[in-house]
């Protein structure tokens, strides 16, 4: 059994030793009771104790690895299909992916829809998403968990509270040191497997801070940057006013503030990365600009290829049910108890 935590390991045993000590202080005033209200208590308290416990280790994603043996064939099916493969989306959530100008719909349509294509293509990869304006923030740790993944993208935006210089403020490469601990991280996690990096942006056209650079060495084995809008570009949406659209004003010209795709910015990031550029047409389904993962001659592809890759059987759910099934109890006397005081009430009047 191998544990794949959602937050640092040490950081859910002090949680756990939290839970621990907190509820042994409530433990002296459960035992001061007598005769079956004790036996009731103490049972109330053992069963919301374990329930708490049980959703700590159910966050440490207990689970089950069984790998077989290697076969080529096999393996080579399932690498083009993302096993053993880290996938890590960059996306510019800044105001400038709330331009209409891609194909006559936000430039953020465009990248969920991309987004889930990619999910589909690798649908045995790992995925983690950054997203970024002017600072980075995970919005999706690196997990093999694709189906709640999906559901996340689905309701992708751009970030909502923002300042009203916030266009001037983006930084296209504001992700690059959070990414770069992202990809070092997992290579500890995972040993041997494969990382893709797909950056999916406008390029901050109309950013007036310094931009980020991306310093990713020989940790990202492929990927693409991806272009969204024109070149043209677009006034940025600000907010609804008595049902109309208000839209971000530029502070040196006193008008509209608008948006323009900036390629050669984007060519750059594609550049640092180690991976092709490409203006995204919303015409062309993004399937046919992705790599394709396949085993080749060097040491990482053999490892691809011919190293069994485990066949993991999470057990985070189970954990997750059982704290569910203990809380029941809990949850059926506290309900119990609120209509009996509150049909006393009633009676006292």
């Amino acid at each position: 059994m191998s544990v794949h935590p959602v937050l640092p390991m040490a950081l859910l045993l002090v949680l756990a030793a939290v839970i621990v000590g907190a509820r042994a202080v409530t433990l002296s005033a459960v035992l001061a009771r007598t005769g079956d209200t004790r036996r009731v208590a103490l049972l109330r308290w053992g069963a919301t104790t374990l329930a708490m416990l049980l959703l700590v280790a159910a966050a440490a994603r207990p689970g089950i690895e069984s790998p077989d043996q290697a076969q080529p064939d096999r393996d080579a099916a399932a690498v083009s299909q993302g096993a053993n493969t880290n996938v890590f989306f960059v996306v510019d959530r800044s105001v400038d992916s709330r331009v209409s100008d891609y194909g006559g719909a936000t430039r953020m349509s465009g990248i969920r829809t991309d987004m889930a294509a990619i999910v589909d293509t690798y649908p045995k990869a790992r995925f983690a998403v950054i997203g970024f304006a002017s600072a980075p923030a995970i919005d999706w740790p690196l997990s093999e968990d694709t189906w709640s993944l999906k559901a996340v993208i689905a309701g992708f935006s751009p970030y909502v509270s923002v300042a009203p210089d916030a266009a001037s403020r983006v930084d296209a490469g504001a992700a690059a040191n959070l990414l770069r601990y992202q990809l070092i991280q997992a290579a500890q996690q995972y040993p041997g497997a494969r990382n893709v990096v797909f950056y999916l942006g406008e390029g901050a056209g109309g950013s007036t801070v310094p931009q980020g650079s991306f310093e990713v060495g020989d940790r990202v084995s492929g990927g693409a940057v991806f272009g969204y809008g024109t070149a043209a570009g677009g006034p940025i949406p600000g907010a609804y006013v008595d049902g109309a659209v208000t839209y971000l004003s530029d502070a040196r010209s006193g008008g509209a503030a608008i948006s323009a795709l900036d390629e050669s910015r984007l060519r750059g990031i594609a550049d640092e990365l180690g991976v092709p550029y490409a203006h995204h047409d919303p015409a062309q389904p993004v399937a046919q600009a992705l790599p394709q993962l396949k085993p080749g001659n060097g040491a990482e592809s053999a490892s691809l290829s011919s190293t069994p890759v485990p066949q993991r059987v999470e057990l985070y759910w189970l954990f997750a049910l059982l704290a569910a099934v203990a809380f029941l109890p809990e949850i059926y006397l506290t309900v119990r108890e609120f209509w009996r005081n509150r049909t006393s009430r009633r009676e006292a009047r």
